[in-house]
């Protein structure tokens, strides 16, 4: 049974300039979002960093020692021997970093011995460019990839890099890849590297045309928590060296392999603007200047001219810049309080624009008056001269929970949770409008439902009920587009991801449908859009209080310079009743068009065996026609074409 409701449309009330950079998202090194994610690199820990095993079970004993002991996981021993091989994670010779992995035949019996890494996804037919950077005394080394081998014939005495190209047989998505010896003496395997021939820059293809068809309009990098101890001058240059360390922030091994090139060069591929976060955890004002220098400067600069010798002549013209990472929390790597943070503010910006005068600087801010009244205080203390102020919200929080609500459960909490956003929007802008002359705008740059991710993997299950949240969250957003600057959902991929990704395949989620339909048809100026809908109770869930009377439908509208064409956005929430809206005080003409967002079922999501439970869906809307209908569970993006609107 269908329920009514009416959106009134004004195009000549305008409620402000709607920016290209509401239409975001954030990527950040944790997890598989970067490694086993986007890049298309297939070994883990490719440079030997970390620990090895110990011992078997879960004490020490006389007869306990791990037989890969020696071996840094997840790299376990090929032809394990105690009394004949002798396995060392070596800290003493080795080519990157601190540490290289040795393996040191005592006694040889006619067999090799060495180290392995299982789990690879080996595609028949794929080219696999394959490297490795040895050390040894003349013998002869075996590499294998899944069923097929490549013999070195003498591993010199200094560090060499050894390359080929490989193509299994079959494929396997369990393959194993291999590096051993079989004389006596010692081998160093100091990194080595499976990356298919295919790669996009060594970015995944698939995982590139699958964004491309959003398009996000910028990407936030390197994080989040991760840039507070990131120095990006140890992610430049010849990959194979750059050092890999133990990220305090998410304590999980980084090997540097995608730094500030490489991200500039998928941001390229995806047509899409790069945005930096810099170090303010560990890092310092110069630090930051050089590299402000090294993404603007002119290669008669000395950061410039390091660019130019890795392989950029022209500068990366990177503009807007985020100061620091959530300083005011106690997670943070270099939390401190408001005031501290506003000189340091002052510090880093004075620094970094004496570098480059026309960036676009975003400065710390937190929801509402949150953490000490927080907002107050940095503004007034970075004295109108933060470009934006970030603001970060998670929606419902139930991720610490043992056993998080189950997804029956959530559908209302979570399509009422863009309401409390809506809320919490409003009070910030109040507390900031009251402190700065001008207040700065909002950068709302991380957001998302947490409700059952958890470490190291950070995986949700995001279906039907989370697109409907983007939905009226990004209608929020344009509903305030005189204040609210910037918008970035968190995380592009895997980590609470847009796009889930495994070593075969790439899907989107609901979410990402959602984001792809807001940034695909937009106009550039948000209108005034007034709904009348029947409402309904909503129960509290985690953190997200309950709601007396959230309405069915939700809208927003933009309309193009030209006043010819007005895009509305439609969230019907209702689970099981079509909505019949009268759209009103619009002159349509022509034909218009319906993009759904809409799904099997209000628990629909998408999964790597089912990629299109959720799907968009288009059909006409011609002028004569009658009310709008929008189905239950639906997100609509409806372009309606209408005669000429004045400003008002």
């Amino acid at each position: 049974m269908t329920f009514y409701a009416t959106i009134t449309l004004d195009p000549a009330t305008r409620l402000g300039r709607v920016h290209d950079h509401l239409y975001g998202a954030n990527l950040e090194h944790i997890g598989r979002s970067v490694y086993h994610g986007h890049w298309a690199e297939l070994l883990r820990n490719r440079k030997f960093l970390g620990d090895d095993r110990a011992y078997v079970g879960l004490s020490e004993g006389l007869a306990h020692q791990h037989p890969s002991f020696g071996v840094v996981e997840p790299w376990t021993a090929l032809n394990p021997d105690a009394e004949r091989v002798l396995f060392v994670h070596d800290n003493t010779t080795f080519y990157t970093g601190r540490q290289s992995q040795r393996i040191t035949i005592l006694k040889p019996d006619g067999g090799l011995h060495g180290v392995q890494q299982a789990g690879l996804y080996l595609s028949q037919g794929t080219r696999y460019a394959v490297r490795v950077v040895l050390k040894g005394q003349g013998q002869e080394a075996t590499v294998t990839l899944g069923d097929q081998s490549w013999f070195i014939p003498e591993v010199a005495a200094d560090w060499q890099t050894y390359e080929t190209t490989l193509t299994v047989d079959g494929t396997l998505e369990d393959g194993v890849f291999s590096i051993a010896h079989g004389t006596e003496g010692d081998l160093w395997i100091g990194c080595a590297s499976v990356m298919p021939v295919d790669n996009s820059d060594g970015h995944r293809p698939d995982v590139v045309a699958a964004i491309a068809e959003w398009r996000p309009t910028f990407l936030r990098w390197p994080g989040g928590n991760f840039a507070s101890a990131y120095h990006w001058e140890k992610g430049i240059g010849d990959r194979d060296k750059r050092p890999g360390y133990l990220d305090p922030a998410w304590n999980l091994w980084e090997p540097n392999d995608v730094g500030t090139d490489e991200f500039i060069a998928l941001c390229r591929l995806l047509k899409t603007e790069p945005i930096l976060t810099i170090n303010m955890g560990t890092g310092t004002p110069e630090e930051a200047a050089r590299w402000v220098e090294y993404c603007n400067g002119g290669s008669d600069t000395e950061m410039g001219r390091l660019r130019a010798a890795n392989g950029h002549e022209a500068p990366f013209n990177v503009t807007t810049w985020f100061v620091g990472n959530e300083q005011f929390g106690n997670w943070q790597v270099g939390h401190c309080d408001a005031e501290t943070y506003a000189r340091l503010y002052l510090e880093y910006a004075a620094a970094m624009r004496a570098v480059d005068p026309s960036l676009n600087l975003i400065g710390v801010g937190v929801p509402t008056d949150l953490y000490g009244r927080w907002n107050e205080l940095v503004v007034k203390g970075t004295q109108g001269r933060m470009d934006e102020i970030s603001v970060h919200y998670y929606s419902i929080r139930t991720e610490k929970w043992d056993q998080p609500p189950p997804a029956e459960e959530l559908y209302w909490p979570k399509v009422a949770a863009a309401q409390e956003v809506a809320e919490m929007l409003d009070e910030t802008w109040r507390i900031v409008s009251e402190h700065g002359d001008p207040p700065p705008p909002i950068a709302f740059d991380e957001w998302n439902t947490y409700v059952g991710g958890k470490p190291p993997d950070f995986f949700e299950d995001y279906g039907i009920a989370d697109a409907l949240y983007v939905g009226a969250l990004m209608n929020a957003c344009l509903m305030r587009a005189d204040w609210i600057k910037m918008s970035a959902i968190f995380n592009l991929i895997n980590v609470m991801g847009n796009y889930r990704v495994t070593p075969s395949a790439v899907w989107k989620t609901p979410s990402s449908l959602v984001l792809e339909l807001f940034t695909k048809f937009r106009g550039e100026e948000a209108i005034d859009c007034t709904v009348h809908a029947p409402t309904v109770a909503t129960p509290a869930a985690g953190n997200l209080p309950a709601y007396d009377a959230l309405p069915l439908v939700d809208a927003a509208a933009t309309i193009d310079l030209s006043g010819n064409t007005v895009y509305l956005s439609v969230v019907n929430r209702d689970p099981e009743r079509p909505a019949t809206i009268e759209v009103k005080d619009i002159a349509r003409q022509g034909q218009g068009q319906i993009h759904r967002v809409t799904g099997r079922g209000p628990q629909a999501l998408n999964t790597e065996d089912d990629p299109n439970a959720v799907i968009i869906e288009t059909e006409s809307w011609p002028a004569e026609a009658g009310a709008l209908e929008v189905p239950p569970h639906t997100v609509a993006m409806v372009v309606l074409p209408v005669e000429g609107a004045t400003d008002a």
